[in-house]
């Protein structure tokens, strides 16, 4: 069994590198239209792709089309995606309404559907001209997480994409969790509302696209009372809710607590920030 999963993993590296060479030779500098948001392997629901437009300006996508290792799709007469916009592709316009209740983006469909592989496969997206747009090869899937692209201006990198990190399992519509934003010239921790009563939000920017973070609640005596993560890999940004419990789920006594985030870079670079918070539950008002 191991030999098949080496095997495979070293014909997937092979396509790959196939992929990131083609992409080399033939993508279009100018290209605007990027391959956004894949869910592949959802636990209940349909396939989709997320598309989003870089430009300011409307591109129509008829004749357009969207391919796996075996299949080719075409987008139909009347399919644009808007300037700065979004458009979901997927076999099953409705499921994809059902599965999201108040998507406010197109939702297109295809001539065929390529249907995509949870054990890893590939997608090239070409104009109407067939010239090269975008490409991808992702790895196999984690049930119910769509796979996110980091940073819009990277083409044909693998190392550009990461497991969604919102709580639904994906972002279709809308802004990336794991989107990095180069405006980021430091590390930021923020928490809000603070005092908090029955749950804080905790708002974490690094000026890094990939990171492995570590978040954890320290009471006043410098106890580590929570871990809200562990070595976990993000984005350059990410809010995580805390309720006020330790790890065993106990509500903590009300205080001051302090929030400790440090992020690490695969380059072996450490941001470290801490931030004061008031848990104000119990206290009379």
């Amino acid at each position: 069994m191991g030999g098949i999963q080496k095997t495979k993993k070293k014909l997937y590296t092979v396509i790959y590198a196939l992929f990131c060479c083609t992409a080399s030779l033939t993508l279009d500098a100018s290209a605007q239209v990027v391959i956004n948001e894949v869910m592949a392997r959802p636990a209940d629901g349909p396939e989709w792709v997320e598309l989003y437009n870089r430009s300011s300006d409307a591109i129509h996508l008829s004749g357009w089309t969207l391919s796996d290792l075996r299949t080719t799709g075409q987008f139909k007469a009347g399919a644009i995606i808007d300037g700065g916009g979004y458009v979901i592709v997927a076999e099953d316009v409705d499921a994809v309404g059902l599965q999201y209740p108040g998507l406010n983006v197109p939702v297109l469909s295809l001539t065929r559907w390529p249907r995509l592989n949870n054990g890893g496969d590939g997608l090239i997206l070409r104009d109407a001209t067939a010239t090269l747009v975008d490409s991808i090869f992702y790895p196999a899937q984690t049930t119910a997480i769509s796979l996110e692209r980091i940073d819009l201006t990277v083409a044909g990198d693998q190392n550009n994409w990461l497991d969604s990190q919102d709580p639904r399992g994906a972002t279709p519509g809308t802004a990336n969790s794991v989107q990095f934003n180069d405006d980021i010239a430091e590390l930021s921790v923020a928490v809000a509302p603070n005092p908090f009563v029955d749950q804080v939000a905790i708002t974490y920017r690094v000026p890094s696209p990939r990171l492995h973070a570590n978040l954890w609640v320290f009471d006043r005596t410098g106890r580590r009372v929570a871990s809200l993560l562990k070595s976990v890999e993000s984005g350059s940004q990410r809010v995580v809710n805390w309720d006020g419990s330790n790890d065993n789920g106990q509500i903590l006594k009300p205080g001051i607590y302090v929030i400790y985030l440090e992020v690490g870079t695969p380059e072996g670079k450490l941001f470290r920030a801490r931030k004061p918070v008031v848990l104000a539950r119990g206290i009379s008002q």
